[in-house]
């Protein structure tokens, strides 16, 4: 545990009593001595996402972003912004796709970890902490993976006929949840018809995050991919620590991940009365296929086919070994579970992988 995050979470506490769940993460998450003060993110870390699953996924991201540049012109450079970009495990396999097909690229990548900064670094991009310092995108991308969900919220709960906010306070040497009356703006946001003893998290990092994002991007698309409900309750919170599930996020502040699914219908909302176009939510298994997963798993079929009349039977093994990881990213009840929400400014068409997802199945 990082004394100095449970120290900075207790004064909070004494200064002013229980504090909103959100403020807990920023200073378990986002402080100084916080869980993302290094790179968490990888096989080496404590948790993984999508592309360190197989280089399948930079592929198909970077066809989607493809679609989005045809539908602006084929500017040049092409603008990629990528928020959280973590270790930068996407924005390589990306920029080494953009780079083959001979596509000049502007690539920023966003990180408040300072140290996967540093990491970043190594890339042939531009590292900021914030997107607030990113330059208008007129035109560009904006990639969010499994970037919301991690953004501070506060909680709610249904109790006896009226909604209650769970802040955190200290009972003895423990940090635990209280249940305090919950402000009007904080209710107009939460889900309606909850369930007594029902729980919800209001995304309140990532509204805030829209409405930067509605700021800078002034021409262009945003792809936010992230766990979540297309709209109402999206899941309990929880953590990560060394690849494991943790109920109790409270124990052990900055040791470990934080997290809950994102009620992406409400993100979707609050992005259009700014000005931005939703043109809609897919499971992540609809959108990869749509973007060619099949084809390429045929092609690795074929190749471990080939292989295998070639005896190179290790390389075959390899080459199954391989397409097993990557269904992961289409299996509904793995990372295929993962949502798409595609937004964009104005006057843009819906990019051709999504109307194809979408016709395949009704979006949410």
């Amino acid at each position: 545990m990082s004394e100095e995050v449970a120290a900075r979470i207790r004064a909070a506490v004494a200064e002013r009593g229980p504090i909103t769940f959100a403020e807990f993460m920023e200073h378990a998450l986002y402080g100084p001595g916080g869980f993302y003060e290094h790179p968490p993110v990888g096989a080496e870390g404590h948790f993984v996402t999508s592309p360190h699953v197989h280089p399948v996924f930079a592929d198909l991201v970077r066809f989607a972003i493809l679609d989005a540049w045809e539908a602006l012109g084929r500017p040049e450079p092409l603008r990629v912004v990528e928020l959280g970009a973590g270790d930068g495990t996407l924005a390589r396999g990306i920029l080494l796709g953009l780079e083959a097909g001979g596509i000049a690229t502007d690539y920023t990548a966003v990180e408040i970890s300072p140290g996967a900064r540093e990491r970043l670094r190594a890339l042939p991009l531009r590292v900021e902490a914030s997107l607030e310092a990113v330059p208008p995108i007129d035109p560009g991308v904006v990639l969010a993976n499994e970037l919301l969900d991690n953004l501070p919220f506060r909680r709610v709960r249904w109790r006896g006929g009226e909604l209650v906010e769970l802040r955190v306070g200290v009972e003895g040497p423990r940090l635990v949840l209280v249940e305090t009356p919950c402000e009007p703006e904080l209710a107009a946001l939460a889900p309606p018809d909850l369930a007594e003893g029902e729980e919800a998290v209001v995304p309140t990092g990532a509204l805030a995050l829209v409405e930067v994002l509605a700021r800078v991007l002034r021409r262009g698309y945003a792809y936010l991919i992230d766990y979540g409900s297309a709209g109402g309750p999206a899941g309990e919170v929880h953590g990560y620590r060394c690849h494991a599930v943790l109920e109790d996020v409270l124990e052990d502040p900055g040791s470990a991940d934080v997290t809950a699914g994102v009620d992406l219908g409400l993100v979707a909302a609050r992005a259009e009365t700014l000005g931005l176009v939703h043109h809609g939510i897919v499971p992540q298994w609809r959108a990869l296929l749509a973007l060619g997963y099949e084809r390429w798993a045929q092609g690795e079929r074929a190749r471990q086919a080939d292989l295998l009349a070639a005896r190179r039977g290790f390389e075959a093994v390899r080459a199954w070994e391989g397409r097993s990881r990557a269904s992961l990213l289409v299996d509904p009840a793995a990372l295929g579970r993962l949502r798409w929400l595609v937004l964009s400014t104005p006057g843009l068409p819906v990019p051709p992988f999504l109307a194809e997802a979408c016709a395949a199945e009704p979006t949410g």
